[in-house]
């Protein structure tokens, strides 16, 4: 019994922009395969195909050629079986592959005129150890190969080093959401106009126009023209002077002296357009865009504003903790209208194009691999996955593009 195995490891190396960082990874590329992908020698690469472009398999007389075939169907696996260079008209044909996560799908061949059929589909991706079993007249036979694609290996510790970071595959939400659009505004209770509370004679002023104060700080000092007595301005918010009108040796009356702002927390206020109003209602969860940064908050309350305008105002109240924001700003917003519960969902930040294919790369070990998806519905940030990853399968999510140059730089084949 001849047991024939052939597994080819190449190995190149990827350098990234990374400071003071290169790294190798280990990719598989295929060899001597029922694909037909690229090997070391291109010689035996021929000798190995077949009439019928499938991969040829020998045991003393016997001669088994074995093809993923897709013209015009979906991958299946097609064999032809000879004896002394005859077909032969009874045997039994089993094809066992073994996938990077332990799953195995099985195939059982039926004769059909010129050539015999397995019994199923050969999903993608086409990567997976091979094991072939023929019994022909009393006597079995066997070959076992690797056939891979879109496979690379990483070292754990490299892929710390670059950030290849995974997250588990599993149920989750995917939102609908409803397109506002809106601008940044000052809340009411975030500016303060400050007047003399007695008039009086202005004796300092010891902030300015900018001048960043605390809540408490002194801004002015007024001598009162009643009782002589001096008095103590102090800022009631902490904020920033936004105006100043007054100068030492002035008289205080009843006009603002000094306006204090404070930019920490603002109003997101969206348009809602009667067409909308159905599906918005106070409590809500929006997503803010302001200058391609993302800010989450929730709807505080909804309001008309003027007579006549054909909208009312839904408000969001924004943390302005990194100062980005600033009053009169152009935002847009989704509210989340609708949340639809799924059986299996991907951060999309895990989805790379592959081929013809959008994927992600799962993670077995130090091992990673191409998983062609079926997607469904999606919300901008999670995809509905309707076919090719299971729940619990570990998917990379950070830094996938590393993998999938490091996979395309293999020049790698997807012929049968």
């Amino acid at each position: 019994m001849n047991v024939h195995k052939a597994r080819c490891l190449k190995r190149w190396s990827l350098v990234l922009l990374i400071p003071f960082m290169t790294f190798a990874l280990h990719a598989y590329s295929e060899g001597g395969d029922d694909h037909g992908h690229v090997d070391h020698e291109r010689e035996m690469r021929e000798e190995a195909r077949g009439p019928n472009g499938g991969k040829i398999l020998h045991e003393g007389n016997i001669q088994l050629e074995l093809a993923i075939f897709e013209g015009g169907v979906a991958p299946e696996y097609r064999a032809w079986i000879e004896r002394d260079g005859k077909p032969v008209g009874n045997a039994q044909l089993n094809v066992i592959l073994t996938r990077l996560s332990g799953q195995q799908d099985r195939f059982t061949f039926s004769r059909r005129d010129d050539y015999w059929l397995g019994d199923g589909i050969v999903t993608e991706p086409h990567s997976f150890d091979v094991a072939v079993e023929l019994s022909l007249d009393g006597n079995r036979y066997q070959w076992q190969w690797a056939s891979y694609e879109g496979r690379v290996e990483i070292a754990a510790d490299m892929a710390k080093k670059v950030g290849i970071a995974t997250q588990v595959a599993g149920p989750g939400n995917i939102e609908r959401h409803l397109q506002v659009y809106g601008r940044l505004v000052t809340p009411p209770d975030q500016k303060v106009q400050l007047r003399a509370r007695f008039p009086g004679v202005v004796t300092a002023v010891r902030v300015n126009v900018g001048d960043r104060v605390e809540k408490g700080d002194v801004l002015a000092v007024i001598e009162s023209n009643e009782s002589l007595q001096r008095y103590e301005l102090r800022a009631p918010i902490a904020g920033v002077i936004q105006d100043r009108s007054v100068n030492v040796g002035e008289t205080a009356t009843d006009s603002t002296l000094l306006t204090v702002i404070s930019h920490e927390t603002l109003w997101a206020e969206l348009k809602v357009f009667p067409g909308q109003r159905a599906q918005v209602r106070s409590g809500q969860i929006v997503h803010i865009q302001h200058n391609n940064h993302a800010h989450e908050s929730q709807i505080t309350n909804i309001t008309a504003t003027t007579a006549g305008s054909p909208f009312v105002l839904a408000r969001v109240v924004l943390s302005n903790d990194d100062g980005d924001m600033a009053p009169g700003d152009l935002v847009n917003g989704q509210i989340d209208v609708e949340k639809i519960e799924v059986p299996l969902v991907v951060d999309n930040r895990a989805l790379q194009s592959f081929r013809d294919w959008t994927v992600v790369f799962i993670q077995v070990g130090d091992i990673y691999e191409i998983r062609p998806l079926e997607l469904g519905r999606s919300d901008g940030r999670y995809t509905e996955v309707k076919g090719g990853l299971n729940v619990g399968d570990h998917y990379v999510v950070e830094n996938s593009y590393l993998i999938k140059a490091d996979i395309e730089k293999s020049g790698a084949s997807h012929d049968h």
